[in-house]
Parts: structure tokens; C-alpha cells; sequence
């Protein structure tokens, strides 16, 4: 469901901060000095509609607002009960409406954790949850994701681990929320997203000892290129089944089917054309293997010639324009990265996914010799052209730190392409007035001390 609005009051007890969200142009800059809480509402926002509430928790606030289209409207309010000789403990009261209607609330209170607590001690989960920690009061760290969570979200997560009494204990966020959250896709980049963490499962010690499986590291870079291999595999697969199709039915459809009045000659010629540039875009892109076309005959085409050709013509449009929505993103992809590399060419090869060749020598390059600024170029844009479900709201904090000042400049006019493409829609939170450039049209404007 679309954002059209954020509204925040009191946060940190003294902010209060509204965010409409460009419509048309799909991007909105939110900018302002240090302490406003820019990378802070990202935050909060992305784990509201995301389910996990401990931020909201332990975040200062008084009420956050969510407009969405649709007049529908999702509002949070942050209640802190103060108890004599207890430890204070904090309630969000979430509702739903619909214009002015309330079509559900729901509280959700941090009280729940310590009552699991008392009965289920910190220990006692850590011991059956190898990979999940406490690290504070109210949140946990999971090394398996590299996430903080809520013991909530620990229970709905590894519930499957724990005694059932654990798990019924979790009131569940009633479905009319459940679906507005399923409903918006919020994805946040990540401002360290270079190295990728994950499970090794084939460890020789992880084996050997259940308890604890081994947590590694690897280049995000190597991860898309294996992920890229992985696509083109899938789309060939689809064009594959689909001419096994075609080809099955061929003679049935050539033998029954009489001549096509668009079948002429002009109508041939054109299509064969076309069709051999859409192909050599195909081949240039690493999507299909290069490979020479065979030319039609000068000669003036007879009608059963026409008739064949025309099916065939028909057919061989139908498999190639299986690949269409990948071969805009690839082509899209290398023109980025491409414009960014000074001394590398960047290109896609079905065999091994991404290459990097030097301009000096024609040498390929690992992609252990890409600089930082390189590698969070390419791994940024494969997140939103490959990766973001369609009609996402992308929370972006800070581009500028792995951006070099001129390919900053670029950087808005990159994904208004990107969002155009790939249906996305996008929230950057930034200082540099590089990235706003000559867009202050997109500026949304956050002040100390605002009141509301």
C-alpha cells in the first residue's frame, strides 16, 4: 500500500516532523542539520510496518502518524507507565482507520517480555537458541541475521524451539494490521552492505558440534554475481520450456493456420530486422550466447515461404520476449556502473555473472581490486533493480558516504530511472547538497526544535 504521508511528534520528547511524499517525481529528500532524527525516523517507520517494535520501544517518541492512499491511516502512540517500586515499562497503542473510522486498535506492551522473562530466564534461550543472545533488557541479537530484535520477535522467529507455553504467550498483531504490513514493502539499504554475513552449514566444526554453527563472511559483490548467474538461469529456463512448446505444435499450427494477412513481405523483413537487433541487445547483455543470423533471400518471398516464416517469426518473438524485463534491468545496470568506472569495464556473462575487465590490458579483474566507492555503486543498484519487490518505498540514509563527490550528482538522476524501471519509490535522508543538486524541489526540510 502507498505512503503518502509521515507525521512524528515528540521525538526525543522535543521534535515534532511531518513528510509528505512526492507522488509524481517518487522521490523524497528529507534533510536537516545532525540531531534531528533523520536516520531515526527511517528506522522507526521501517520497523513499525516491518513488525518489529522493540526500536519503538526504546525510542523516545509521543505519536507517529502513517497516511497512506485510500484515506487509510495507521497511528502509534508511545505511552510510558511509571509503576512504585517497579520497573516502568512501555505501551504502544497502534490503530487503524479508515477516514475517521477505527477499523481496529491493538496495544502491544513491553511488560509481555518481562513476564516471559521471569519464566523463561535469558539463559534458558540462549541454550536452545544457538545463534540468538540478549544484549540488553529489551533486545536480543540474532548472528545468524546480524539483527537486533525484541523477545517477541525472537518467539514468532524460533517458536518451533521453545516450549508451546512460550509461544502461546505472544498475543499474534490482529490480520486487519498484519495485512497492511504484508501490504508495505519497506526496504532500507543499508549503509554497511559491502560484506554479506551468513551460515556455513558444510563447516567441518559447525558438524561436529550442533551447538553453534559458524557464522562467515563474504564479498556482497561475489553474493550478486552468483545471484545474477542464477536469474539468467531461470529466464532461460522459461524461454526453454516455452520453445519446446512452440516447436511441439509447429507443424499442427503451420498445416491448419492459413496465410496471415500481415504476412507480407514488408511486415517479414521488418519483424526479421527487429528481431535480430532485439537478439544482439540479448547477446550483449549476457543473457543468450553469441551466435551469427542467417539472412533472408533477396529474392522476392513466395506465399507457402511467407506462410512458414511468418509462424516461425511469431514463435522465436514469443521466446525472446520472455527475457524482456531482465534485459531492461541488465542494460540499465551496465549503463550505471559503467558510468561510474573510469579505468574498468563492467559486463554480465551467463557463465560467471559479473566481469570486471581493465581498459589498460583487457585483463579480468577480481572483484577483491574494486575500490569501496565501486563495489557500493554496484551493490546498491543491484539491490533496486534485482532485488526490491515492485512498488517498494526504498529508505536510503546517507548515499554520500560511499559516494564519490561527482558521482553524487548522479545519484538522483540514477534511481528516478531506477523507479521508473522497477516501480519503485524512494525516501533519502541526506546532508549533502551534492545528492540534492539542482532537485530542491524534492526537499522536504526537517528543523530543530520544530513545533507542531
Amino acid at each position: 500500500m502507498t505512503i503518502q504521508e509521515i507525521e512524528i511528534y515528540g521525538l526525543f520528547g522535543y521534535l515534532n516532523h511531518r513528510i509528505p511524499l512526492m507522488a509524481n517525481d517518487r522521490i523524497t529528500i528529507i534533510h536537516g542539520p545532525n540531531g534531528v532524527g533523520k536516520t531515526t525516523i527511517l528506522r522507526l517507520i521501517s520497523n513499525l510496518l516491518g513488525g518489529k517494535f522493540v526500536s519503538l520501544f526504546v525510542t523516545p517518541f509521543h505519536r507517529i502518524v502513517v497516511r497512506f492512499a485510500s484515506n487509510r491511516c495507521l497511528t502509534v502512540d508511545r505511552i510510558l507507565e511509571k509503576q512504585q517500586d517497579r520497573p516502568s515499562h512501555v505501551k504502544l497503542n497502534l490503530e487503524y482507520l479508515q477516514g475517521n473510522e477505527s477499523i481496529i486498535t491493538h496495544t502491544v506492551s513491553s511488560q509481555e517480555t518481562r513476564k516471559l522473562l521471569r519464566e523463561y530466564p535469558p539463559r534458558y534461550i540462549e541454550s536452545v537458541i544457538d545463534n540468538v543472545r540478549r544484549v540488553s533488557p529489551s533486545e536480543w541479537y540474532d548472528e545468524a541475521t546480524d539483527e537486533l530484535m525484541s523477545l517477541s520477535e525472537v518467539v514468532l522467529k524460533y517458536g518451533h524451539m521453545l516450549p508451546n507455553e512460550i509461544r502461546e504467550s505472544i498475543l499474534p498483531i490482529p490480520p486487519e494490521i498484519a495485512n497492511l504490513f504484508e501490504q508495505t514493502n519497506i526496504v532500507v539499504v543499508e549503509t554497511q552492505r559491502l560484506v554479506t554475513r551468513y551460515e556455513d552449514s558444510d563447516d567441518e566444526l559447525s558438524s561436529r558440534y550442533k551447538s553453534r554453527r559458524a557464522v562467515r563472511q563474504r564479498m556482497t559483490v561475489e553474493q550478486y554475481s552468483e545471484d545474477m548467474i542464477s536469474r539468467i538461469k531461470e529466464y532461460q529456463r522459461r524461454s526453454g520450456e516455452l520453445g519446446a512448446e512452440l516447436d511441439r505444435t509447429f507443424p499442427q499450427r503451420l498445416l491448419k493456420k492459413s496465410l496471415s494477412s500481415a504476412a507480407t513481405e514488408e511486415n517479414i523483413r521488418s519483424e526479421y530486422s527487429h528481431q535480430s537487433k532485439y537478439r544482439d541487445r540479448l547477446m550483449k547483455s549476457g543473457l543468450i550466447a553469441a551466435e551469427s543470423t542467417v539472412p533472408l533471400p533477396k529474392d522476392v518471398l513466395a506465399e507457402h515461404e511467407r506462410e512458414v516464416l511468418w509462424i516461425y517469426l511469431n514463435d522465436i518473438k514469443s521466446k525472446l520476449e520472455v527475457f524482456d524485463p531482465l534485459l531492461q534491468c541488465v542494460e540499465l545496470f551496465k549503463n550505471i556502473v559503467n558510468s561510474r568506472f573510469s579505468y574498468k569495464k563492467f559486463e554480465v556473462s551467463k557463465e560467471i555473472g559479473f566481469v570486471f575487465e581493465s581498459n589498460h590490458d583487457r585483463s579480468i579483474l577480481p572483484p577483491g581490486v574494486l575500490s569501496s566507492g565501486e563495489q557500493h555503486e554496484i551493490v546498491l543498484t543491484y539491490e533496486l533493480l534485482f532485488r526490491a519487490p515492485e512498488g517498494s518505498l526504498i529508505f536510503i540514509d546517507e548515499p554520500e558516504l560511499s559516494l564519490h563527490v561527482t558521482w553524487q550528482r548522479k545519484f538522483l538522476e540514477d534511481i528516478a530511472k531506477i523507479s521508473k524501471l522497477a516501480d519503485l519509490h524512494f525516501l533519502v535522508a541526506t546532508h549533502s547538497p551534492q545528492i540534492i543538486h539542482n532537485r530542491r524541489d524534492l526537499l522536504v526540510e526537517l528543523a530543530k526544535g520544530e513545533e507542531g
